[in-house]
This record gives structure tokens, C-alpha cells and sequence, in this order.
């Protein structure tokens, strides 16, 4: 029978327990009522998918961790983790658990100190990652009800990266460093173009959708051709120009080649903003 070592009680409802040397966080309602550093806690099948692995955490990490964080704070993410396994229904990335849960403390602790937050890549988000961003919403009012706190929507953008981040597979770094990058193409857009896009507007989010769909096919190697490359070439010269600079954008932060058909479509996306 599997042993689990008590290190440390964090409230009634959260300890840190060992096993194999390695350190857990252990959710369950009154799970800490009664024990002491030094208990042995056996038959806990009924609750494992309550762990939370620490495993990775250097001896820094790990004391900054246990003494910094709100237990509080650990028991609500705990519910937004079991929320989002039922929505999402495919294995979740536990080792991205632990930076979910320091993540919102920082949040909450900022919302308690009076400091702002700001996240200017909030749009370019949401129309990105729509489904993560609706979970995002859904972890924001269990959030405010666990806790008793206002929380801004700019907190909903940043929670859509780690959401984004949980799933297998998923890099919440990409997701954060693709949302800069098509913000940084909205911007450029607007110097060359001299127009003032409107992000509710539909040539906005129909030009962010091709950008994105862009992206996907990058990397899923889905290249297709363009008939009409050099009559666009031709014609729009000064839409090519500047689709010129949107791709070598997208190519750095991507970090691979794109193919010159999609330097057409752009420019006719450009053009149509431009009418």
C-alpha cells in the first residue's frame, strides 16, 4: 500500500505531502484537519487526481512556492483544473499545474495591492484562442466566487495563455509570442496603410483570422499555391510591398520559411482594408 508522508499542513483543505522523495500538493476537503508534520497517509486512491506534482522545481523554487503561495489560492485552482479536464475531456499537461496556480496568486496579490492590470494583446487573444479564452471565462467566475474579488478582463487574456499552456502539446510561450506578433502586423498595417483598424470591425477580424490560418498552416506544412501570384504583383505593387514586411514578421517569430503565395493573399487582404 502506497505511503504519503506529511511535510507540511497548509490549511485543513491542502497539505504538502512525499512519496519516492518526490514532493506533492494534496487538495481534499478537511485533508489537513487533525494532521501533523511527520504523518503517514494511506489509502488515498479515491483522491489522487487531487495531486499536484511538484516534481521539476529546483530547492528555491520549491520554498518560494510552499511559503509564498495562498493555499487558498491552490484549492481554487484546483476546481478550475477539474473544470477544464470536463471541458476539455483530453489529458492536460500536469507539470504546467504548478505555474497555473503561481500564476493566479501573483494575479490576485496585484488585484489586492491596487495594481492594474494591462494586457495589450487582449483582442488579438481572444480571436486567436477562442475556446481557451471561454474557459478562461469560466475560471474567472469560479475565481471571484472562491476568492471575493473583482477580477478585470485583461486577466481573462493572460489565464487563456496558461489555459492554452495545460494542453498537451500546447506551448503557452508560442501562444503568448503569436499574439505579439500579430499585434505587431496590426500595427504595421496601420503606419503603411494610414487607417485606424477597428477590432470589432469585420475587416479586422477577417484579416487576423487569414493571419492566423497562416500560422496553422506553417505548421502543418499545408502549403497551397496562387494562380493569379504575379497578376497580384502586378497589380497591387504597393499592398505586395508591405505583405513583404508582414511575412518576414511572421517568419521570425515563426522561425520558418513561408511560401510567396501567402505574400499574395496578404496583399489582398491589404487591399481590401485599404478600400
Amino acid at each position: 500500500m502506497e505511503q504519503y508522508l506529511v511535510k507540511k499542513v497548509l490549511n485543513n483543505n491542502v497539505i504538502l505531502v512525499q512519496k519516492n522523495y518526490q514532493n506533492y500538493i494534496l487538495v481534499g476537503k478537511g485533508i489537513g484537519f487533525g494532521k501533523a508534520k511527520g504523518t503517514l497517509l494511506k489509502n488515498l486512491s479515491n483522491i489522487e487526481e487531487r495531486f499536484i506534482s511538484l516534481k521539476g522545481l529546483d530547492e528555491d523554487e520549491y520554498e518560494s512556492f510552499i511559503t509564498t503561495v495562498d493555499p487558498k489560492v491552490i484549492e481554487t485552482t484546483q476546481k478550475i483544473i477539474e473544470m477544464l479536464k470536463k471541458e476539455i475531456k483530453e489529458k492536460l499537461d500536469s507539470h504546467a499545474y504548478v505555474a497555473l496556480i503561481d500564476h493566479i496568486n501573483f494575479a490576485i496579490k496585484r488585484l489586492k495591492e491596487g495594481i492594474s492590470i494591462v494586457n495589450p494583446f487582449l483582442f488579438e487573444i481572444k480571436l486567436m484562442y477562442p475556446d481557451e479564452y471561454d474557459l478562461a471565462e469560466k475560471s474567472v467566475t469560479i475565481l471571484e466566487e472562491d476568492l471575493q474579488i473583482d477580477i478585470p478582463e485583461a486577466e481573462v487574456g493572460f489565464l487563456t495563455l496558461h489555459i492554452y499552456g495545460v494542453r498537451k502539446d500546447k506551448n503557452k510561450n508560442e501562444a503568448l509570442e503569436n499574439s505579439k506578433m500579430i499585434s505587431e502586423i496590426l500595427k504595421l498595417v496601420e503606419n503603411k496603410l494610414k487607417v485606424k483598424l477597428e477590432k470589432n470591425s469585420f475587416i479586422y477580424r477577417r484579416f487576423v483570422m487569414h493571419l492566423i490560418g497562416i500560422i496553422d498552416r506553417v505548421k502543418n506544412k499545408k502549403y497551397d499555391g496562387n494562380e493569379f501570384m504575379q497578376k497580384l504583383q502586378n497589380d497591387l505593387q504597393s499592398e505586395f510591398n508591405i505583405a513583404y514586411y508582414i511575412v518576414r514578421i511572421m517568419e521570425k517569430t515563426l522561425k520558418t520559411k513561408i511560401p510567396d503565395a501567402e505574400m499574395g493573399y496578404i496583399a489582398l487582404h491589404l487591399y481590401k482594408i485599404r478600400q
